[in-house]
């Protein structure tokens, strides 16, 4: 869900384990319910952004809504699962947001698009996916790779993952760069080249009662070098988490 493509993907995973509202009849699975996210910035001078949103979960036959992103699965067989999906991008860099930016042009939010294939195995599935810039914001592109393992423990399903993943030069300069126009004293001119980073993260998944279900994620994105190296960051790593509260019908 909700600030980049981990959070969603380990959404979407635990979402399988968990029950849903279901008509069975037309093979409709929806749920609602309300929830948080603290978003990342990992600007000098800056704090992560909390803000509350709502969560709407569909699934009929192939096609699916999950969160801020939705697609359709390809693929159906076994333990394998192959789907096509856009969803929406809230990273950005805010001027006002730190006196250190003040300069800086705005780096607006976006929407990926893009595909992944997910394997749920026991003990260990994976997750490879590859998004790109859909609005042509920063005409970049990421390719993920997350493993992933975990327990059920009674109602609650507890897994964890961890993975690289690859940003483009075009992503990272985006985000992280400097341009001419934009140098003033301590923040020199920077283009930033493609990266590897680091995804590391827990999700919980409880299932309350038949029809409540209470999610929560915490990812650790640690910074490869092309991130930060950016005069604009002041950290090794950011963290994002988003926790909700939903209910099916």
């Amino acid at each position: 869900m909700l600030i980049c493509s981990e959070p969603v993907a380990a959404q979407s995973s635990a979402s399988q384990t968990g029950s849903s509202g279901k008509d069975e009849e037309d093979g409709l699975e929806w749920s609602i319910g309300g929830g948080f996210v603290a978003s990342p910035r990992p600007y000098q001078g800056t704090d992560p952004q909390f803000f509350p949103i709502p969560v709407v979960n569909l699934r009929y036959k192939r096609w699916f809504v999950q969160g801020i992103r939705g697609g359709f699965d390809i693929i159906q067989k076994g333990d394998f699962t192959g789907s096509v999906y856009a969803q929406a991008r809230f990273r950005g860099l805010e001027p006002d947001s730190s006196p250190f930016l003040e300069g800086m042009e705005p780096r607006k939010k976006s929407a990926d698009g893009g595909g992944e294939v997910v394997y749920r195995g026991r003990p260990v599935g994976f997750r490879v996916g590859f998004i790109s810039d859909l609005l042509g914001r920063s005409k970049g592109q990421e390719l993920s790779f997350l493993a992933v393992t975990g327990a059920p423990l009674g109602k609650v399903l507890v897994l964890v993952g961890a993975g690289p993943r690859w940003l483009s030069s075009n992503r990272v300069d985006y985000y992280y760069g400097v341009r001419e126009n934009e140098v003033r004293e301590g923040r020199p001119a920077y283009q930033g080249p493609s990266t590897w980073n680091l995804d590391i993260n827990l999700t919980v998944n409880w299932q309350v009662t038949d029809r409540w279900t209470f999610f929560s994620l915490i990812n650790r994105e640690g910074f490869g070098s092309g991130i930060s190296e950016s005069p604009l960051v002041d950290r090794s790593a950011a963290y994002s988490w988003v926790s909700s509260l939903t209910y099916s019908f």
